[in-house]
């Protein structure tokens, strides 16, 4: 007897325009638990967009986006992240006049359990969260005086404050220091190994095919490739995508 795993991300023929622009174009698939996801494609390929639309941003046309089994694509941003989906921008949003610990603190407060998390509870987790990302020392620097790849680690050590299930980075890895990319390779994999799933949207195609076991490609802002990194770099619609016009 096979055993079904009730998918806990699903797509199901997710479409967005902007005026005459398709940007996603009946874009469909699942993830189980324990997945680790590479979004890539050429720019303008939908992949923002998906990302956007899973996290409230925006919401689908039609279609339906599911987690652990609830419909979410008409969600706003706030009940989304409260239902454990955190989310990275390319450009990272940080509250610049704020040090880097009141930036981890905002988050807490929105999704603490008043039961369990006093302020002093709060305090401790955010201080871990940026000793898990290596940026402790700046705890009480202004986020405006962060570099661009620090401001990257606190915008992810901040996104830990939800206590995410599903993770979705946007671009991670840009613009960053190749030492500080190793660093953030091996952060997802310790929380990947602590139960997150992630998707992660990159332009870094060795870094991603390094780290997922399954990339999926979009061109158009459809669907063209989900498969296994050899798979999906042997893949002729890849190629067309990335290389061909």
């Amino acid at each position: 007897m096979t055993e079904h795993h009730q998918p806990v991300f699903e797509v199901a023929d997710g479409s967005v325009a902007f005026g005459g622009n398709q940007a996603l174009e009946s874009v469909s698939f699942a993830m189980e638990k324990g997945q680790l996801v590479g979004l890539i494609g050429p720019n303008g390929s939908g992949k923002t967009t998906l990302l956007n639309a899973t996290s409230g941003i925006y919401p689908l046309d039609s279609g339906s986006i599911r987690f652990e089994g609830r419909p979410i694509e008409k969600a706003p941003p706030h009940e989304i992240a409260r239902a454990g989906i955190a989310r990275t921008f390319q450009i990272p949003r940080i509250f610049p006049r704020m040090t880097a610990l009141e930036n981890m603190l905002t988050p807490g407060f929105t999704t603490r359990d008043p039961r369990t998390d006093d302020r002093i509870a709060l305090l401790r987790r955010a201080k871990e969260h940026l000793d898990f990302l290596d940026i402790a020392d700046f705890a009480e620097a202004q986020a405006a005086d962060l570099s661009g790849g620090q401001r990257m680690l606190l915008q992810f050590a901040r996104a830990l404050m939800l206590k995410p299930r599903l993770m979705l980075l946007d671009e991670p890895f840009g613009g960053v220091h190749p030492l500080l990319v190793e660093r953030i390779l091996g952060r997802v994999r310790d929380l990947h190994g602590q139960g997150i799933d992630f998707i992660v949207v990159s332009h870094d195609l060795p870094a991603i095919m390094g780290l997922a076991a399954r990339i999926i490609v979009l061109a158009n802002g459809g669907l063209i490739a989900d498969g296994t990194p050899g798979a999906v770099r042997e893949d002729p619609a890849v190629i067309e995508a990335y290389l061909g016009g």
